[in-house]
């Protein structure tokens, strides 16, 4: 068979990155180093990770984090207050699975916002879903919504994520349409 052949083949099954780790091997002619089914392997391998990378950045992407937080990025300093072992678990995401809700809270300016965006990060890494909204913009959202007629549409992204991270609730009061959201997410989440 034709390598190029080959490699057209494996771009119209949308294999572009084993297409190309192939044409590079071809290229370089170090196919020999390998038993098939290493090569196998390593065209499999190759486009699997490249993928899950892909897949993780679009999850990133989605979720809309305003800062970059990670979880070994995490400062557990005195001033903070912040109990490692405590957030190392939270870092599992167990909470996710049993569906249970997670608030944190503290003073002003200990990083509560990098916290939540560091589970969200990590989440993100795990393959979940996430959103991430300052509370008051998302009911500014989704008021907005109901007058293009987009609610439901709004409504049905926030409840396909696996993690909702509110930023800053409660800081701005709720009123009428704004608790009504809130409850039809609680509700239905």
């Amino acid at each position: 068979m034709d390598n190029n052949q080959t490699i057209e083949k494996l771009k119209t099954m949308r294999l572009n990155d084993m297409a190309q780790l192939h044409h590079s091997h071809i290229k370089n002619n170090t196919m020999t180093s390998f038993t098939i089914d290493e090569y196998i392997g390593l065209l499999t391998d190759h486009e699997y990770e490249n993928r899950q990378n892909r897949k993780i950045e679009r999850l990133i992407k989605q979720a809309e984090f305003r800062q970059s937080a990670s979880m070994p990025d995490v400062n557990y300093t005195q001033n903070r207050d912040l109990d490692k072992n405590m957030f190392t678990r939270l870092g599992t995401l167990d909470f996710i699975l049993k569906k249970q809700n997670v608030i944190l809270t503290g003073s002003s300016g200990v990083g509560k916002s990098y916290l939540a965006q560091a589970l969200g990060y990590q989440a993100c890494l795990m393959d979940y879903k996430v959103l991430y909204y300052n509370t008051a913009n998302l009911f500014n959202l989704l008021k907005i919504s109901k007058l293009d007629g987009t609610y439901l549409r709004e409504m049905k992204k926030i409840l396909k994520s696996d993690l909702l991270i509110l930023d800053d609730f409660g800081l701005q009061p709720f009123d009428n349409q704004s608790r009504e959201a809130l409850l039809d997410i609680v509700d239905q989440r």
